[in-house]
């Protein structure tokens, strides 16, 4: 029995946490990116193990006991009473201070546990931080200081859980004594009834026996309580997270688009990063402040026509990362839209949007896995003469073929294996290979040496090529050969035009442009690299002098068009459909 017991038992936990496991996996893919930008990934990895463990620890162990004793204690407490309903009420009235110390016990102890499990989800995400951040900590030698912040918190998980063992310690003898008690109250009415005649004596005895009955499950349950507790906390924990919603959702019928031409509109965008969960939180939740944030975007109006390479420029804060996030639909704005080929966001479906965009990151995420596998991340059907084509396309095939296995190459989790440039590369061969409508480059040069950042910009010139390329620019030099430069300045657009224009206009990029010069020693050190439209090929493949790409092959921004001032409220003229660029 025990055996068959242990067999299915370990099953049904198994496929229980299975199936848990895979719901919360199916609910974080479908959270929007705000979840994870104000959530510690070390938390999302307590729910995802600590507490979906501590479920499993519960029904292998404790749950069919819990059970018994449960039916047991109900069972009993009706037979005394059907025994000898003087003795039984009298047993009863026990019932009362145990209801009474129960509810102040389960009080006090709810409140440790939930406390005890915040902790430790706190402990987990600081491993997870000083784990990632080890090489900061090894060279500002601060390794101490490390230690005793793990330490202290470690401390503090402790602490919580010693006064909840304390406070099991302290309510369970109270059952006990209660258990004495009721002992006690029956011998003495059942010693009057044995007395007059109305109670036998082998009658008082059984019924004895059946009060050691009543209150063994209460002891039993003590075994299972510590186990209980922390999994009403962890499932509490699940299902918070569980009725989180997404910010970005895809509409019930969405709009059937096809393949875009690549036209992108913000119109009448503003936005304001959310500061609070968008589900309902648990009572003992923070408190978060209900003050609006600030408006990362203020009525931005601009129009991308379809090829158009863009550059966005700003000081740290502008809105330069919140234009991306709203053009890969991380959020959606607060107000105004944002469309691609007339169409808003938010009437596509998110997935079929989004295999059409092409994303290179400032540094580029690669994941445990061959290189064939991170380069194919986006179109995993592809062939190896795809993936072998893309890495080719963007000058990656070369260090690649080089290492031992080659395109089956094992990568370190991270890409730690590999250089920043090397990655970047992979980066931008994945995007290649997803054949984009539109690119997204976040400055994929902007942490790189002189010879590297010409080898990945020439990669990043392939990629762009003849497709809508919105491109933030940390580095001026970026920025320069891009097709239009949008400047951006306290989430509103100040100015907007080509390189020569907006020097000519002497507004807030000629002042930046100017003190890029001054930093760079007036253009004595200016980098070989040109990203976008460079007159030589840095890897070596000879000169590949073409024009700026324009609309359908037209001709470049006239002039009218390559400066625009900034209108009251912070928007610009968008470009007429003629005069795109």
């Amino acid at each position: 029995d025990q055996v068959g017991e242990t067999f299915v038992t370990g099953r049904a936990a198994e496929r229980i946490m299975l199936s848990l496991r895979v719901r919360i996996w199916a609910q974080l893919q479908r959270l929007s990116l705000d979840y994870y930008e104000r959530e510690m990934a070390g938390r999302i990895m307590t729910r995802m193990t600590t507490d979906v463990d501590q479920f499993e620890s519960l029904i292998e162990n404790g749950l069919l006991a819990a059970m018994v004793s449960m039916v047991t204690f109900v069972g009993v407490g009706v037979a005394l009473v059907l025994i000898n309903t003087t003795l039984g009420l009298c047993t009863l009235t026990v019932v009362v201070p145990l209801a009474i110390g129960t509810v102040i016990f389960r009080r006090k102890a709810a409140r440790l546990y939930d406390l005890a499990r915040e902790r430790i989800a706190i402990v987990n995400a600081d491993f997870q931080e000083s784990l990632s951040g080890v090489r900061e900590s090894q060279a500002f030698t601060h390794e101490n200081e490390t230690s005793e912040r793990f330490h202290r918190l470690g401390h503090d998980y402790l602490a919580v859980r010693v006064a909840a063992q304390r406070l099991v310690a302290t309510y369970f003898p109270f059952v006990q004594f209660l258990s004495a008690g009721a002992d006690a109250i029956v011998l003495g009415v059942g010693a009057g009834l044995i007395a007059s005649g109305q109670l036998t004596t082998g009658a008082l005895i059984a019924f004895l026996l059946y009060i050691d009955m009543f209150f063994s499950p209460i002891q039993q349950l003590s075994q299972v309580f510590d186990s209980w507790q922390q999994t009403r906390v962890s499932v509490g924990r699940i299902a918070q997270l569980m009725r989180l919603d997404t910010l970005t959702p895809s509409p019930e019928r969405p709009e059937r688009a096809g393949r875009f031409r690549g036209e992108l509109t913000l119109d009448g965008v503003r936005f304001s990063y959310p500061t609070v969960a968008s589900g309902p939180e648990v009572a003992s939740g923070p408190e978060v402040a209900s003050a609006k944030p600030p408006e990362a975007l203020r009525g931005i109006n601009l129009r991308i026509a379809a090829g158009e390479t863009v550059a966005i420029v700003g000081e740290t804060g502008a809105g330069k990362s919140t234009v991306m996030k709203l053009l890969a639909r991380f959020y959606d704005p607060d107000q105004g839209s944002v469309r691609v080929d007339g169409y808003d966001l938010r009437s596509l479906d998110l997935r079929s949007f989004r295999r059409q965009l092409g994303y290179v990151p400032q540094e580029g995420f690669l994941f445990t896995g061959t290189i064939r596998d991170n380069i194919a991340y986006g179109r995993p059907e592809s062939s190896d003469g795809e993936v072998e084509t893309a890495a080719r396309a963007v000058g990656a095939h070369e260090f690649v073929a080089a290492l031992p296995g080659g395109y089956l190459h094992e990568i370190a989790e991270r890409g730690r294996s590999l250089s920043a440039g090397q990655r970047q590369l992979i980066a931008l061969a994945r995007a290649e290979l997803v054949d984009p409508t539109v690119l997204l480059l976040d400055e994929a040069t902007s942490n790189l040496d002189l010879v590297t950042e010409a080898r990945v910009a020439h990669a990043m010139r392939q990629v762009a090529h003849d497709r809508t390329t919105i491109l933030i620019a940390h580095r001026l030099q970026t920025a320069k050969s891009a097709d239009r430069i949008v400047v951006l300045d306290r989430g509103q657009i100040a100015e907007v035009g080509s390189h020569e224009r907006l020097l000519t206009a002497d507004g807030k990029y000629a002042a930046m442009w100017k003190a890029f010069e001054l930093v760079d020693g007036s253009g004595s050190r200016r980098r070989d690299a040109d990203v976008l439209h460079p007159a030589h090929d840095p890897t070596g493949g000879g000169d590949r002098r073409r024009p700026p790409p324009t609309v359908a092959g037209c001709c470049p921004p006239p002039a009218h068009a390559a400066a625009v001032p900034a209108r009251p409220g912070g928007s610009v003229q968008p470009p007429t459909a003629g005069a795109a660029r």
